[in-house]
């Protein structure tokens, strides 16, 4: 589990100047005085930025103010950008995309040189991708989709019996490993979306196993867009659902069960991949890639990770993966007080840490084709004012996933928007956003 808290800054709160936030959004942390001393509240969390609200800070004489990390690509304005834009518009998603684009194009001029080196983001003959069924454009099967969630309430309760044996016996049955790792790749196999789908819900605090798994099928499912064999793919997988278990060593639960957490209690979290390490380290019949993932989770490629602030090429490309899937369910899983960002929110903020070196670019990119731009599940508003679903992704064209169209009498129609040129969507709703645009149209007898 990645406690954002826990990197290598002293806070997860940064200073930003009032004439940079965005009027419009909604907070999902509580914001601070940047100037006092003492944590001075300005603003509760599910408040929103206004006009009114601004004047009213410059009034005082707050130049600048304390966001947390969660908001703050959310709040902080772009270059040359007005104030007075809103969260969620046009502008704003087509910004993030080119942002990502760029960088990606970058990326790409360098992979030939990339490629001569040993890379293993590239597509081979050996690559798992090619057992993975083709983009599908109509719903999930009810049958299939029972039959997963099954499955993986299974493999969690596995999960959980593997760190226990582990804990108490300092062995492994990798025979159970294998098991479930086969059983993963044969859902991957069979529909890529729908297994992305299970494995990508907000996971409650302090739930390791359940936390571990999901990463990890995420993982599995970004490293398959890579183009990893099914061995990279084992190694991946395992390094993942073992990262977390030198957190059973420490007194995480009061760590994370408030933010901002005290340098005491990040240091405590801090700790983790080391004792998970040398747990692990003490099982020979676990590989060392496998193992090298799990301590390396944590670190980023700009060396603001922890627990050795490793950067770049001295950061395993299997542990890049697995960071990018492990911040993505952080990001959309509540914590304490602090509610879990939307999906779209989530992988907005992977695109905005990407493009400024946190994260390997070809992961988040991999992380996109796995989920789309707007995340499978993800409830979505269209230009034509319609409200869906997002049900699969169009993989490499992550901007225009399959929807799931919701009208007003509930009917349900399945419209890829790849090749309907005239619809795309133009904002992430949240649940109850849908619900009341529901009980709207009903009160006026639509």
């Amino acid at each position: 589990m990645v406690s954002k808290a826990a990197d290598k800054k002293t806070s997860p709160y940064v200073a930003l100047d009032i004439d940079r936030l965005r009027i419009g959004v909604t907070l999902q942390a509580p914001i601070y005085d940047a100037e006092a001393e003492k944590n001075i509240l300005l603003l509760a969390r599910g408040k929103k930025i206004t006009k009114a609200y601004i004047e009213s800070l410059k009034k005082r004489g707050i130049h600048s103010v304390r966001v947390h990390e969660r908001d703050l690509s959310n709040l902080m304005l772009a270059p040359g950008e007005s104030q007075q834009s809103e969260p969620g518009s046009a502008r704003k998603l087509n910004r993030r995309l080119n942002q990502l684009r760029a960088t990606t194009s970058r990326r790409k001029q360098s992979e030939p040189e990339t490629r001569s080196s040993g890379s293993p983001w590239q597509i081979q003959t050996s690559s798992f991708l090619h057992q993975v069924s083709p983009v599908q454009t109509s719903d999930y099967s009810p049958a299939l989709q029972s039959k997963y969630h099954k499955q993986f309430e299974v493999m969690t309760k596995a999960t959980s019996e593997i760190y226990r044996q582990l804990l108490i016996t300092t062995t492994i049955s990798m025979s159970q490993i294998d098991n479930m790792t086969s059983v993963s790749l044969a859902q991957l196999s069979d529909d890529l979306d729908l297994f992305v789908l299970e494995g990508t819900a907000p996971v409650e605090q302090g739930n390791l196993c359940r936390h571990s798994l999901q990463m990890s099928s995420l993982a599995m499912a970004m490293g398959t867009q890579l183009g990893l064999n099914r061995d990279a793919l084992a190694l991946l997988s395992l390094g993942c659902l073992l990262h977390d278990v030198g957190m059973t060593k420490i007194n995480f639960q009061s760590a994370v069960s408030h933010e901002p957490v005290s340098p005491i209690e990040r240091l405590e979290l801090q700790k983790h991949p080391i004792l998970t390490y040398d747990l692990l380290n003490q099982m020979h019949e676990i590989p060392m890639i496998s193992r090298m993932v799990a301590y390396q989770i944590h670190e980023r490629c700009d060396g603001s990770g922890y627990p050795r602030g490793q950067q770049g090429n001295q950061i395993h490309p299997l542990a890049k993966i697995a960071a990018v899937a492990d911040e993505y369910i952080n990001l959309v899983s509540d914590h304490g007080q602090t509610s879990g960002l939307l999906p779209y929110q989530a992988a907005e903020k992977l695109i905005f840490d990407a493009a400024h070196g946190k994260h390997d670019v070809q992961a988040v990119r991999a992380l996109l084709q796995s989920i789309s731009l707007y995340p499978v599940g993800s409830l979505v508003e269209l230009n034509n004012g319609q409200q869906a679903q997002v049900i699969r992704t169009n993989r490499q064209y992550y901007d225009t996933p399959i929807v799931k169209l919701l009208d007003q009498e509930y009917e349900e129609e399945v419209v890829n928007l790849l090749v309907h040129d005239q619809l795309r969507v133009v904002r992430a709703l949240s649940q109850a956003e849908l619900q009341s645009a529901f009980t709207q149209a009903q009160e006026i007898g639509v």
